[in-house]
């Protein structure tokens, strides 16, 4: 029986699981024709999972810990634990190159336990997916960044700021106001470097609100989001948008090669891409400044 491949951002993924919760959210990106896989994550089912020996590396929040195995180059674990710190519902050992990935996931089917539990479980697992594919991508001249992204006229631009700004807010008032917009991704798009051109790409992984779709097309410009009383946008200069989007890029701080990798992929971004600040608020006017300046 051949493997399920999905397509995304023309990474191919093979998964081998006999449950269907964990790829529930990647429908969209699945593919029939059988191709090499680019990533390979497989699932595993146990009753209780125990914790992995390893260095610790990242807290990237509370609900996840990063390991790095004690052979050195051997490869990562992550994991995360009911309420943060009881045991472990989903485990994911990772190699070195990021093209492989063994996702154990806590096994409740005889336990009857809360649902609560059940869910969590496969949220984590979906997330787990998201964060391997994330590194991967540094493998194909590709990153992630943490934005809001929408398409308008085969031209994908990028809306970023801290968590809490308002950046989904603006791009949807961009689809209320501005017509034949959509939105690609709206926590995590993927950015990919194509004979020498950025591309954005929708993604599976979209936070809370699970906004995606399947869907690319090249990135004109990086607007960053601040709250102000009154509308404003200016053109930042290079160290303006290094300071800026940095930031808001996933980078592999654990790992000083694939770190350089990541870095060399954004210094490309920002020489090509103009970046702007808009200082805003969360109106039409706003959407409008910024349409007259990028069309």
């Amino acid at each position: 029986m051949f493997l399920p491949l999905f397509e995304i951002a023309g990474l191919v993924i093979d998964v081998d699981c006999d449950k269907p919760e964990p790829m529930e959210r990647m429908q969209e990106f699945r593919i029939e024709q059988r191709r090499p896989a680019d990533l390979s994550i497989r699932f595993k089912f146990a009753d209780f999972i125990p914790v992995p020996e390893g260095h610790s590396i990242s807290d990237e929040n509370l609900y996840f810990k990063w390991l790095k195995k004690p052979a050195e180059g051997t490869g990562y674990y992550i994991y995360s634990s009911e309420a943060a710190y009881g045991n472990i519902l989903v485990l994911a050992d990772i190699d070195a190159e990021w093209r492989k990935g063994i996702i154990t996931c806590r096994d409740f089917t005889d336990s009857n336990p809360d649902e609560s539990f059940s869910k969590q479980t496969w949220v984590f697992a979906h997330v787990m997916m998201g964060v391997i594919y994330r590194y991967n991508l540094l493998n194909h001249n590709g990153t992630v960044i943490h934005s809001s992204a929408l398409k308008y006229k085969d031209r994908a631009f990028i809306f970023s700021a801290p968590s809490g700004t308002g950046k989904s807010t603006h791009t949807k008032l961009w689809q209320k106001h501005v017509n034949n917009v959509t939105i690609l991704n709206d926590d995590t798009p993927a950015v990919r470097i194509i004979e020498d051109r950025p591309f954005i790409f929708g993604t599976p992984w979209s936070g809370s609100s699970l906004i995606h779709c399947n869907d690319s097309a090249p990135l004109e410009a990086i607007v960053i989001l601040e709250q102000a009383e009154e509308n404003r946008i200016r053109l930042l200069n290079n160290q303006e948008a290094i300071l800026r989007v940095m930031p808001r890029v996933f980078l592999p701080y654990f790992d000083r090669k694939m770190m350089e990798t990541s870095i060399g992929i954004f210094d490309k971004i920002i020489s090509v891409v103009p970046i702007y600040l808009l200082q805003c608020r969360a109106d039409q006017a706003a959407v409008e400044m910024v349409y007259q300046c990028l069309k």
